[in-house]
């Protein structure tokens, strides 16, 4: 559970780095029609139209790379935007100044997202393309050159490493929500024994209190047929719930073998509804890898809770999608209410004035065991609808 739990966060952190990507990739194609349309008004398409021309094809290949690919990270854009932020800086002879503040973009959200690091080949790549921009126009060893190359070199490695540092920390916070998720599932675990054994010792002490009793009784002499009765019934009451719960604590990992559903379900509904009508619906065959013991006790469970909830009828469907199977055992009984539903399936939760509270407990632990899960709602009858989905065999 735990290493799922890790799994889990790592995965919310990726997905979460990914959509801060795909922001990127929408904030670039909005950043370029913005510029387009701030070049038309200020009439810089007339002065110099291939700074137009540029812009219009960058436009058109972000557009086309935000639509096409994926929410996952790409070397190729980063790149391709220093390329393009280069170019506009060469074609424009380096008049607008301003324009070089974009090389930050890139590099900042290279050093975010990208987890090696290989993220210092941006502000590199950045660098190199910059100063061939001043070398092209033959000013590359002029003082004021020179400065203003040097700054840049500063502010690309600044934001870069500010960049790994916020990724840093990001992925700082995701350890420490990882690390208090394991803490929450440890303690839930505490939690849920402590509430288990509190109802086994609950439900023992009942009656060994009745069999303490008919005991006293006994040893004073008195010899009535009710204190025997009630010492059978308490015991096999006593042995009911000790064999439940060890088939509740039993491990998952039991011998597995191919189960035909339709097969088992013909025989625990035949001759068994108690007076009450019992419909099996679906005659194709589905086979899963189970324990056959165990899922007969489980199935067994869920529509003996059907048939002791029903008024007159239980409903037992099978049916196919995909690659599960799908049993929905229905009755028309009183249904379960919403306050019950999340924890139907917890051990000693029950509504039945003898019930031992482990039936569905039992049913729920054998069939997660095996890869299917358990759902409960309302049924069409207005009575339980639990639907059982399990893994088709492969």
């Amino acid at each position: 559970m735990i290493d799922k739990i890790c799994h889990r966060a790592y995965t919310i952190t990726l997905m979460y780095l990914s959509s801060f990507f795909n922001y990127y990739k929408i904030g670039r194609f909005i950043f370029g029609l913005t510029l387009l349309i701030a070049f038309q008004i200020a009439g810089l398409p007339y002065a110099m139209p291939s700074l137009r021309n540029i812009l219009v094809i960058y436009i058109f290949i972000v557009l086309v790379r935000l639509i096409v690919t994926s929410e996952k990270i790409n070397y190729f854009d980063f790149l391709f935007d220093v390329v393009f932020i280069s170019a506009m800086v060469y074609i424009s002879h380096g008049i607008y100044s301003y324009l070089t503040f974009i090389y930050l973009f890139p590099i900042f959200f290279s050093s975010v997202l990208i987890r090696t690091k290989k993220y210092f080949l941006f502000p590199v790549i950045s660098l190199v393309l910059y100063g061939g921009v001043y070398y092209s126009y033959g000013t590359f060893w002029e003082k004021e050159s020179i400065l203003t190359i040097s700054l840049h070199f500063f502010a690309f490695f600044l934001i870069a490493l500010a960049g790994d540092n916020l990724k840093g920390r990001m992925e700082q916070q995701a350890r420490y929500i990882r690390k208090l998720e394991e803490e929450r599932i440890r303690m839930q675990g505490y939690e849920r024994l402590y509430r288990v054994s509190a109802d086994l010792a609950h439900e023992l002490r009942n009656p060994l209190a009745s069999i303490s009793a008919a005991v006293q009784f006994l040893r004073e002499g008195r010899r009535d047929r009710e204190f025997i009765e009630m010492l059978g019934t308490e015991t096999g009451r006593l042995t009911r719930l000790v064999n439940d719960f060890l088939l509740f604590s039993r491990p998952s990992d039991a011998p597995k073998e191919e189960v035909d559903v339709l097969e088992m379900l013909k025989g625990l509904t035949r001759d068994r509804g108690g007076g009450k009508e019992i419909v099996l619906e679906g005659e194709e065959s589905a086979t899963v890898v189970a324990n056959r013991t165990f899922m007969e006790v489980a199935l067994h469970n869920i529509i003996k809770n059907g048939v002791e909830a029903a008024r007159t009828m239980v409903k037992v469907s099978l049916s196919q999608g995909g690659r599960e199977v799908r049993i929905e055992v229905e009755d028309d009984g009183g249904g379960v209410e919403a306050g019950v539903q999340d924890t139907i399936f917890e051990p000693f939760v029950t509504t039945k004035a003898n019930g031992t509270g482990l039936g569905l407990a039992i049913a729920y632990r054998i069939v997660t065991g095996f890869g299917g899960d358990i759902q409960v709602g309302t049924s069409p009858l207005q009575g339980a609808r639990f639907s059982i989905i399990l893994p088709l065999k492969n």
